[in-house]
């Protein structure tokens, strides 16, 4: 997988642009000239902290083995294998 490291950083010093960022590079930026700032904002929160619950979904997968089918809801299992492939691009 080929994606930037974490951590990721949400940098809300400008009001109509918004950017998520490395410390050495930009992942992306989004623009809130055309909606709702509060919006924007939430949407960079997500996207910041997606290395890190990527992270933490790969450590459930790993642990999945372990668990009693009565000790976790019913196709948890199965929908945090799709959000890793989704992460992934193996979807």
């Amino acid at each position: 997988m080929n994606y930037t490291t974490g951590p990721w950083f949400l940098n809300l010093e400008n009001d109509t642009y918004i950017t998520v960022h490395t410390e050495h590079r930009d992942i992306c930026d989004m623009t809130t000239d055309f909606g709702d700032v509060a919006e924007a904002e939430a949407n960079g929160r997500l996207v910041a902290a997606a290395p890190e619950m990527l992270a933490i979904l790969e450590e459930l997968e790993e642990s999945a083995a372990y668990w009693s089918e009565y000790d976790v809801p019913v196709g948890i299992v199965e929908r945090i294998r799709e959000a890793i492939k989704k992460a992934r691009g193996e979807e």
